[in-house]
């Protein structure tokens, strides 16, 4: 029997999450044309329908980013080419009122995302906007720092957990004065399990003190603007099929009124929450709704030494009927045609 041979596109296991879809397999069954009546397949129904789009979600860059990894993303985001992308925000080093630092910057993000042919969303973090300057940078190179928009009857809502940014905090002061084990211990206990942090708080009082000097900067701010903003975005969209909300910092994991509003009026709606900062991946449920922090695109990894939750990778999210499909791909498990050794370049 002659077998036709299909080119791989190196992407391992994940080959089969993506269906081939987000390669052009066309608007469903009307563009096939079996040769004849006895073609092998199944009889499912093909991907790539009118209503049907995928997306690709990037994490953090910086932090001390390291050079070359975010930009070898932007090729390989190239290649799968989704109908757009969007980040949760930290594109830059930032905290500097230099203007000339902050062009610089700026400029060498923008070039790695030039690389794309399609839309690219921005969502402000942190190191984005540190201070005044930063925000007043913002709004002149990319647009408002928060907004809606509608995509193949889903809704986006970008949200700015900066609004206005938080206090800065001298980490490498607190790192002199407790020591490198406790800063560790107190990151590691805040993103883990609340009730084990707050024990192991009660515990130890150096600790209790690093943590509530931690937390005082960790923070999220959303101005009654911004709150606005999203109650008129979900009132002019009551019928979308699903919400997608992306930040920078998780404000699930803070004490926020504002946030807790946004949540109040999200909860009729089936709706998924994307969010960053700690340079590591974690996943929960609240209230049947999917809460996911996204691991790093270039940044500083964060955790433990070998925590497979501190890893690179974009987040790649398929919509068609049903619940949103998320897949994430390491960055280090993609690879060209030319093979893994190979220095990929979009064709």
């Amino acid at each position: 029997m002659n077998r036709v041979r299909i080119p791989a596109i190196a992407l391992g296991a994940l080959a089969l999450s993506l269906s081939g879809a987000a390669f052009g397999a066309g608007q469903g069954a009307k563009h096939y044309r079996p040769g004849a009546a006895e073609v092998a397949r199944t009889q499912k129904d093909f991907g790539g329908g009118a209503g049907e789009f995928r997306f690709v979600v990037i994490g953090d860059r910086t932090g001390k980013h390291r050079p070359g990894v975010f930009e070898g993303a932007m090729e390989k985001v190239e290649r799968l080419r989704p109908d757009f992308v969007i980040n949760i925000g930290d594109l830059i080093e930032g905290n500097t009122e230099d203007l000339a630092q902050l062009d610089t910057e700026w400029k060498e993000v923008g070039a790695a995302i030039d690389r794309l042919s399609v839309p690219f969303f921005y969502v402000p973090g942190n190191h984005d906007l540190t201070n005044e300057v930063q925000r007043t940078e913002w709004p002149k190179r990319l647009g408002a720092d928060y907004y809606s928009f509608t995509y193949k009857n889903a809704l986006f809502l970008v949200l700015n957990t900066e609004d206005p940014p938080q206090p800065k905090i001298a980490r490498m002061k607190l790192f002199e004065q407790y020591g490198g084990e406790a800063m560790k211990t107190v990151f590691e206990s805040l993103q883990g399990d609340p009730a084990k942090a707050e024990a192991l708080f009660a515990s130890d009082p150096k600790l209790a003190e690093l943590a509530a000097k931690i937390r005082g900067s960790e923070n999220v701010a959303f101005s009654v603007d911004q709150v606005k903003m999203v109650r008129d975005a979900l009132a002019k969209n009551p019928k979308v099929r699903w919400t997608f909300v992306l930040m920078h910092r998780p404000a699930w994991k803070v004490d926020s009124p504002a946030f807790r509003e946004i949540e109040h009026m999200l909860k009729e709606r089936p709706h998924t929450v994307l969010a960053g900062h700690f340079h590591k991946y974690a996943y929960e449920a609240r209230g049947g709704t999917d809460y996911i922090q996204l691991g790093t695109t270039g940044g500083i990894p964060g955790g433990v030494v070998d925590d497979s939750a501190a890893v690179d990778h974009v987040m790649w999210v398929s919509v068609a009927e049903g619940a949103p499909r998320v897949s994430n791909l390491k960055l280090d498990g993609l690879f060209g045609k030319q093979g893994p050794a190979a220095i990929v370049r979009p064709d």
